[in-house]
């Protein structure tokens, strides 16, 4: 295995559908290389709960979030500035599956 570096040492970070996948192996990998804070933002409740508290709580917080819905997101990103006083990495990784994939261009 290779040496985990510390490259995200004091970073805080959003992922966007962190609850499952590779939003989830993202978490955990910011979390492993250093970063102070991980927000993991998803509208799977259960998951992002579980997932959250997998990872050391120091670390890492959930948040219900849809991000289809701005009002949702702003929310998110100002918890996290509230909570932890910045926001260093947001990885966008949420995505929507089936008829709302692909909305009709306008």
């Amino acid at each position: 295995m290779a040496e985990v570096t510390q490259k995200l040492k004091g970073k805080v970070a959003i992922v966007t559908g962190g609850a499952s996948g590779i939003g989830e192996a993202t978490a955990r990998l910011f979390a492993q290389h250093g970063a102070r804070a991980v927000v993991i933002a998803d509208i799977q409740d259960g998951k992002g709960r579980a997932v959250a508290v997998s990872i050391p709580s120091q670390i890492c917080s959930y948040v219900q979030c849809d991000v289809s819905d701005e009002n949702q997101v702003k929310a998110m990103v100002d918890w996290t500035v509230q909570k932890y006083g910045q926001l260093d990495i947001m990885f966008s990784n949420a995505g929507v599956v089936g008829p709302l994939a692909h909305p009709p261009l306008r």
